[in-house]
């Protein structure tokens, strides 16, 4: 129940409707084992024969012996009015994007499934083929993962991996087309089933790697470690507390573009899941974070009376913060279904030490006619940098002041989707993004209209 707060700690999102249904189906499942009396084991043998049902009924195109395969391949063409995401010169481009997924499933044994999903695709360019994807893409649900039942222990043995390149997951970036950095997440889980109290700890290795030389200073790596406590007060409430420690090391600390500083970070809080009706969960979760920085200060090329200069820049050493974040999820009747998110966190920064993020997000999902899907989404966010080169000139550098961009970001999207044959799916769509900084040429708008046509086989 740690683990995506955690995730999202060290490296901000905006498109999280996926994330956001993870968090109600994980919702979903408390109330439903929620009873007074003794109820089936999440983490028994019954739990892993369920699953192998639940695997069964997996659609499925391709069957290797007991190995289950769902196989898909799609087409995207977009246009995309600012691809630089500037104030002024902006960019505009025709993007093509093919793209293959495949999920395989294997139920090793009666206890044990072994699961492997991937999407893989490339991006051209047309008039810009200098931001060209610099190799293969790699979609975020990508995953090798292992699940073991023992008693009334489940393990998750996994491997979580993306490579993405696409500045528009990070709101602090302007006047940049290419975010391209590989992440992986490597670890293991373990939940302890107690009947009315639910036990998990987990450890995680991440690794952070930049496909850009501009970017390079960011390399860095964690060891996460993270645990909660839930406890089953009826058949509709349960509460719990949560935990997680990080530390964080960075690999380029005489890095020309710029040095960011190792550090250690801890949240403690608690949280609350209620199943108010059958069609309507929540989840609320609070606490308070610290985070302690090798230093004041960060290395960047900081324009002067003399030049750029690399300077150290003023950041701020430590941080003690509160967290919070809820989740509602809201079936409101059989064509209309709803998730409204927000919270208020830290991350990691992009040039400073951290960011502190406040957001409000929310996706509207309409089934009003038979083999259409229609989708809405709304975000917004306001950040505000620690610290770093961003505002900062040779003045505040020597009087040391901590300076740092402030934003806010407000988009939206429409998704319109069709099931024209069993195996072929049509989709159109348009996003909008626009940012204001408080930083000179840091503001954006950015319009993107995108058609795609899948083919499962």
């Amino acid at each position: 129940m740690i683990s995506r707060r955690v995730v999202s700690l060290y490296r901000g999102q905006i498109c999280r409707s996926l994330p956001l249904l993870f968090v109600m189906s994980i919702l979903t499942t408390a109330s439903i084992y929620a009873q007074d009396a003794v109820r089936p084991s999440l983490a028994g043998q019954e739990a892993s024969e369920a699953r192998q049902e639940d695997v069964s009924r997996i659609p499925y195109n391709l069957l290797l012996g007991p190995v289950r395969f769902r196989v898909g391949a799609t087409v995207e063409g977009e246009y995309n009015d600012n691809i630089n995401y500037a104030e002024v010169n902006t960019q505009d481009d025709f993007i093509i994007t093919p793209s293959l997924t495949l999920d395989a499933i294997w139920p090793v044994t009666q206890l044990n499934t072994l699961r492997f999903d991937i999407g893989i695709g490339y991006s051209f360019y047309l008039d810009h083929s200098e931001d060209n994807t610099d190799s293969v893409l790699i979609a975020p649900k990508s995953q090798l993962a292992f699940d073991i039942f023992v008693g009334d222990f489940r393990i998750n043995i996994h491997d979580r991996f993306q490579l993405q390149q696409d500045p528009i997951q990070q709101g602090a970036l302007s006047n940049t087309a290419n975010y391209g950095r590989f992440e992986n997440y490597a670890g293991l889980s373990v939940l302890w089933d107690l009947n009315q109290v639910l036990l998990q700890v987990g450890y995680d290795h991440y690794n952070w790697i930049s496909t850009t030389d501009q970017f390079d200073y960011e390399d860095h790596h964690s060891d996460i470690i993270y645990g909660s406590a839930a406890y089953i007060v009826n058949p509709t409430l349960t509460v719990g507390v949560e935990g997680s420690a990080v530390f964080t090391g960075y690999d380029n600390n005489n890095n020309p573009n710029g040095m960011l500083n190792g550090n250690d970070a801890y949240s403690v809080g608690g949280f609350l899941e209620l199943a108010v009706t059958s069609n309507l969960k929540v989840r609320a979760a609070g606490g308070y974070q610290w985070m302690d920085f090798d230093n004041g200060f960060v290395l960047f090329p900081v324009p002067t009376i003399f030049g750029t200069l690399v300077l150290p820049t003023p950041d701020h050493k430590h941080l003690e913060d509160f967290y919070v974040n809820g989740a509602i999820g809201h079936r409101i009747n059989a064509q209309l279904s709803q998730t409204l998110s927000a919270g208020h966190e830290n991350q990691l920064g992009i040039q400073s030490n951290f960011i502190t993020l406040n957001y409000i997000r929310h996706t509207l999902t309409w089934n009003l006619i038979r083999n259409v899907l229609l989708s809405t989404e709304f975000f917004y966010e306001e950040g505000q940098e620690s610290g770093g080169p961003l505002n900062a000139t040779f003045f505040t550098v020597l009087t040391g002041q901590q300076t740092g961009e402030t934003f806010q970001r407000i988009g939206g999207a429409i998704t319109l989707g069709y099931q024209l044959t069993p195996h072929v799916t049509l989709a159109a769509r348009y996003q909008g993004t626009s940012k204001d900084s408080n930083v000179f040429l840091r503001d954006y708008n950015q319009n993107r209209i995108s058609i795609d046509g899948t083919y499962s086989f």
